[in-house]
């Protein structure tokens, strides 16, 4: 059985603008992964947990999920707790337990200020450190309650101003690669 299709499909009964999102993210990653050189089977995984990468969501409340607006600080700490969640969740299914780090670390910053570890460099997996640009780019290019989309030109600008959080080398190749979520 392939849970993939099945995994997207129930997040996107929570979180509408998930399956988008987890589609965008998986596009940008797969083709900065193979861009990398990166092998076959890491590709793959890459590609999966982009797919699932806020699957943790599901169990977070759907009025904090979908709210418009900003976070308050406790909205955004329960929030952030989804990364664990995800990877709880990976972890009960008979997977690769790299799909389960990567759903982990996905908000992992490059210098040691994501969540929710506080990993930096290459305590990172390679995998989280491409979502992570990815997700980051699909996120800034969405609408989002508290603010409109951006345009490719002003992602890359915040991206660029915020370079400590990616890893350089990656975010390098990211950049040239003159992203376009629509695959």
């Amino acid at each position: 059985m392939n849970l993939l299709p099945f995994m997207t499909h129930i997040l996107g009964l929570h979180d509408p603008h998930a399956v988008e999102h987890s589609r965008n993210v998986n596009g940008l990653a797969s083709g900065l992964a193979r861009k990398l050189g990166l092998p076959s089977r890491l590709v793959e995984q890459i590609e999966f947990s982009a797919a699932v990468h806020d699957i943790g969501k599901m169990a977070i409340n759907d009025f904090i999920v979908n709210k418009p607006g900003r976070f308050t600080e406790a909205e955004y700490l329960m929030v952030q707790q989804h990364s664990q969640l995800g990877a709880n969740m990976i972890e009960r299914l008979d997977l690769d337990p790299n799909i389960a780090a990567i759903v982990l670390q996905h908000h992992e910053n490059f210098d040691g200020t994501g969540y929710p570890q506080r990993l930096s460099s290459d305590q990172i997996s390679i995998g989280a450190r491409i979502i992570r640009i990815t997700d980051t780019y699909d996120a800034l290019m969405t609408h989002r309650g508290y603010r409109p989309a951006r345009s490719h030109q002003k992602a890359v600008s915040t991206m660029e101003a915020e370079a400590q959080h990616f890893d350089p080398e990656i975010l390098d190749v990211f950049l040239r690669m003159r992203p376009n979520r629509n695959h």
